[in-house]
């Protein structure tokens, strides 16, 4: 067994006095009751017959029922009845597992009205660790679940609009094919050997070209095969579809693509355009479409642009746009007229979110803000004399992505409570705790003094008695700091300190605190690893997970405990192995073990938390672990992954991101 190093510091956690009013309050014997009795959230306590025993005055609220009416009645009977099944499902593991469980239901009220909450249920237990019921922590998420709906209901508005815009480009690229020679705008698309998504990106750019009816064709090139042509167009990722001066990287979005494609070949291809079917096209569009000659004359438009000019359609054709002090009054806002005019000298003008006037939520009034384009088109000899206007109202679209903004805001500030909540039930459960280690501390140090012989000799059985309690009160203590320990880490109360760090070096530091648990049970470690293998970690908060691991390989081995730590490299990952001689795991318990409050042996000293903080805190390092065990009496492995440098943590933290 390795020992500490002479000069090692032991870091002690520094002493505090908590100021005199408010420890007056803890003392007092009511003052959870307090706590419980004005919180904002519901609490329902119910024997294991699921009959109610305790509700607070929230509760009581939330359902519209005084206490006298809900004490005695099953919780059942305020539950909609779809979700009964559930409720029985979650109370009988909580009543069997004595874990804690977190759901969503419906509530019924008295009055007979439904709302939504969350549950967020643990197990009663008594002092030998037997359920006795349970409670359940009921928060409303009527809010919640508006804002869910909200979502729901704008991406379907946002694809319809997509689906609307991209069946007119389709429509348009139709009458180009039927119109066109095959135009001289070379479509490129750069890719590699080694680029994987060339091939969607390939399927998206067929799927966009069939509406041409394969009269446009595109070229793939091999940046390795022709390097100038790739510097000569500055690509700089794959794959990058080049259309003229435009490019789109990676795999587009088909809408996205159909508009460049379309922006680029009207203004350069001189195509040859029937007016007959570009009139229908107009006609038929879901979208307000109109045309702008080269002296600014209307010349064609449909029904949707007289709501957006609130002038009857026969008036629009043949109005002057440019210059509206002709006709005596303006038929487009002068910062329309401006793009107008932007476009006649053969520039094309997109415009996602134009406001052209006030929106008023009292009066619904379209076409207060709109999605934009203006497209030149030219002659066969090259001069621009239209100008093609698509003008699509996105008023409510744009009010409901500001109203789902506001939306997102009010999320992260509810976030930012919870995560305050949590911190505050962490100095909760730590003050609360702390005020109950006093006592325990005390008793036990009535005990050592009686067992010295200090208050008189004990007789072999009261000497038995005494020992007995101090070891219960030891128990007592251990799973007191393990709750405390485990609660900050649950809540995030600390910021990781990450350095590289020699791991053969953090595990020779742990060995050394094992202490007298390990001089019991004649412990000896063996470390086999290179003294070249290095973590990116916070070295204090892995050497608390190796701790804890060791402590209960120790707990669990009768005698002469063995722990092998090896490590081997996975994939820019250090996986560290422990592997002890002690009972070894059952299969079932296998992947219970990193669960809360979880212990294969019920008469195990031990909160039940030490595998569960280090579940926590290895994820905070963007690792996993997991156990092995080959059955009983066989030992058993744990293996947990670190990162090996900055780089790496900061790609699986990134990841681990993205996929919550």
């Amino acid at each position: 067994m390795t020992t500490p190093a002479k000069g090692d510091k032991i870091k002690t956690k520094t002493p505090y006095k908590t100021q005199p009013d408010l420890d007056k309050i803890i003392s007092g014997g009511n003052w959870y009751k307090k706590l419980i009795e004005t919180m904002d959230d519901g609490i329902i306590a119910t024997d294991m017959n699921r009959i109610i025993i305790y509700v607070n005055p929230a509760a009581c609220k939330k359902l519209g029922y005084t206490e006298e009416e809900l004490l005695g009645k099953s919780s059942l009977e305020i539950v909609v009845e779809e979700d009964r099944a559930r409720v029985t499902r979650e109370s009988a593991i909580r009543f069997s597992e004595k874990v804690s469980t977190q759901y969503e239901i419906t509530f019924k009220t008295k009055v007979g009205s439904k709302f939504p909450v969350l549950i967020s249920g643990s197990p009663i237990l008594d002092e030998n660790n037997q359920t006795l019921g349970t409670y359940a922590l009921i928060t409303d998420i009527r809010d919640r679940k508006v804002v869910e709906k909200e979502l729901r209901d704008k991406n379907n508005e946002l694809q319809n609009l997509y689906n609307n815009l991209l069946e007119l480009y389709q429509q348009l690229g139709a009458i180009i094919a039927e119109t066109t020679t095959v135009p001289s705008t070379e479509i490129l698309l750069f890719t590699s050997k080694h680029c994987v998504y060339c091939a969607p990106a390939e399927e998206v750019l067929q799927q966009v070209l069939a509406s041409y009816a394969g009269k446009i064709t595109y070229r793939k090139v091999d940046i390795d095969e022709e390097p100038e042509l790739a510097a000569e167009h500055e690509i700089l990722s794959l794959p990058t579809i080049a259309i003229g001066e435009e490019q789109l990287t990676s795999v587009p979005d088909i809408y996205k693509l159909h508009s460049a494609l379309f922006s680029a070949l009207v203004p350069e291809e001189k195509f040859r355009r029937t007016r007959q079917e570009l009139d229908n096209i107009i006609d038929n569009s879901p979208v307000a479409i109109f045309t702008i000659n080269s002296k600014g004359t209307v010349t064609k438009s449909n029904p949707l642009v007289g709501i957006l000019t609130g002038v009857e359609l026969q008036d629009i054709t043949g109005h002057d746009a440019l210059n509206p002090e002709k006709n005596g009054e303006s038929l487009f806002p002068k910062s329309l007229i401006k793009l107008f005019k932007k476009g006649l000298k053969g520039k094309t003008i997109t415009e996602d979110r134009l406001r052209i006037k006030d929106y008023s939520s009292e009066k619904d009034d379209p076409f207060s803000i709109v999605s934009f384009k203006v497209v030149p088109m030219a002659t066969k000899e090259g001069e621009i004399n239209e100008i093609l206007v698509l003008c699509e109202d996105v008023t409510k679209l744009a009010m409901q992505e500001e109203a789902l903004s506001e939306s997102y805001t009010k999320l992260e500030d509810l976030n930012d409570k919870l995560l305050q909540l949590n911190k505050d039930r962490s100095n909760f459960v730590e003050l609360t705790s702390t005020k109950l280690l006093e006592p325990l501390r005390n008793s036990r140090e009535l005990i050592d003094t009686i067992l010295r012989g200090q208050l008189g000799m004990l007789s072999e059985e009261l000497f038995g008695t005494m020992e007995f309690l101090r070891n219960n009160l030891e128990k007592v203590s251990k799973s007191i700091f393990g709750i405390i320990e485990f609660s900050n880490i649950e809540a995030q109360d600390f910021s990781l300190k990450l350095d590289e760090h020699n791991l053969k070096d953090l595990i020779s530091q742990t060995t050394s605190l094992v202490g007298s648990v390990g001089i019991q049970k004649s412990f000896i470690g063996t470390i086999e690893l290179s003294n070249e293998v290095t973590v990116w970690c916070d070295s204090e908060q892995i050497i608390r997970v190796l701790r804890n691991l060791v402590l209960n390989a120790i707990q669990f081995t009768p005698i002469n405990c063995n722990i092998h730590f090896s490590a081997e490299d996975k994939n820019g990952l250090v996986a560290v192995y422990l592997k002890d001689n002690g009972f070894g795991i059952a299969k079932k318990d296998l992947k219970r073990i990193f669960e809360q409050y979880v212990k294969t042996d019920p008469e195990s000293s031990g909160s039940g938390l030490g595998l569960s903080m280090v579940k926590s805190l290895v994820e905070a390092h963007g690792g996993t672990v997991r156990a092995e065990s080959e059955g009983k009496n066989k030992g058993s492995t744990f293996m947990f992954t670190l990162p090996t440098n900055k780089a790496s943590y900061e790609k699986l933290i990134s990841k681990k991101e993205k996929s919550n």
